[in-house]
């Protein structure tokens, strides 16, 4: 059902950390049961890597099954995904700011292959998923291919949120750093990327794939830049999708709720119980400034990568969108 590619090279081990092990590309060998759009739309669907111990778990993953009444939030990492989460879960449960506050989004809204990821934590976040109440959430980061194969045929309600490259890259470096504890170079590290040799890589391909699917009445499409620039526009799509009805009083409050400075210091969903967990795991000396949650901002690439490596990930960016209509928002 899976082909595994070992990354070998020197610049793809020098991005392996000890909390993931060693780094392999995986592959869906049949890909006639997934969704694919428009015929002109019809390209290799995106493999991702991941870590070798994710081959134990790749089959259990692609044969959980999948509930009509789920709500699956999907993304590439540092794309928005904690925002869309908390987001979605509050529309879908009546704003119930209460128990969000008492119940954290780790556990409100779980992340599906993360104890797959990271050998070292005692939960198995699979068998979390599957004794969930329904109606569950479930965070994912894997790309169409390795995701469950009933989302197809049940088709439950998916949003995607997609995110530019270039602050995706910025972004995810600082993570790589502080929640796997890499050690290496910045100069390494984007190297690596711009080779697909890191964890949850290709992101665009990744993208693309629910791109080309998004008029699906189960598929919810939004970008990161989006929910930054017009937030109000986001919430409606959202609660139409969800048949829900909100009042504009109460979306202004789940705006003020969304926003940057009140996410990032709520601690039932700002992912610090997570940034916790791991550097218990990977033992780095990270900074105790350091936020899971650490700017949230677009066109942050400008001040953080070099100007050459910027033109090189446009002209990276720009082969993987040859033949497609997506554009990503700068």
């Amino acid at each position: 059902m899976f082909n595994y590619k070992p990354l070998t090279s020197e610049l793809a081990k020098a991005v392996q950390v000890p909390a993931n092990g060693l780094l392999v590309e995986v592959h869906l060998s049949d890909s006639s049961g997934l969704p694919r759009g428009t015929a002109e739309n019809q390209r290799p669907v995106a493999y991702c890597v991941l870590n070798e111990n994710y081959k134990t778990s790749a089959e259990r993953i692609h044969n959980l099954t999948v509930y009509e009444d789920d709500l699956w939030i999907v993304t590439a990492p540092k794309c928005g995904t904690t925002w869309t989460q908390e987001m979605m879960w509050l529309l879908d449960n009546n704003l119930n700011y209460q128990k969000a506050s008492e119940i954290n989004l780790i556990y409100r809204s779980i992340f599906l292959e993360f104890s797959t990821l990271v050998q070292q934590i005692s939960q198995d976040t699979i068998t979390q998923v599957e004794q969930m109440h329904r109606p569950r959430h479930i965070k994912t980061h894997l790309p169409m291919a390795l995701l469950p194969a009933q989302l197809w045929t049940v088709r439950p309600r998916i949003v995607y949120c997609a995110r530019n490259p270039k602050d995706m890259v910025t972004s995810f470096y600082h993570h790589y750093r502080h929640i796997h504890g890499y050690t290496g170079t910045k100069e390494t590290f984007l190297e690596a990327i711009l080779e697909d040799l890191v964890m949850f890589q290709p992101q665009i391909p990744h993208t693309l794939d629910f791109w080309n699917i998004r008029h699906e009445q189960n598929i919810l499409f939004i970008h990161f830049e989006e929910m930054k620039r017009d937030m109000p526009a986001v919430l409606a799509r959202a609660s139409k999708f969800l048949d829900k009805s909100y009042s504009k009083e109460q979306l202004k409050r789940l705006e003020e709720h969304l926003s940057f400075d009140v996410m990032k210091n709520n601690e039932s969903a700002n992912n610090s119980i997570l940034l916790t967990m791991m550097k218990s795991i990977t033992a780095t000396n990270v900074e105790d400034e350091f936020q899971f949650m650490r700017k949230g901002q677009i066109g942050s690439h400008r001040q953080e990568l070099p100007n050459e490596y910027i033109e090189r990930l446009s002209a990276y960016t720009q082969k993987y969108l040859e033949g497609s209509n997506f554009k990503f928002i700068e």
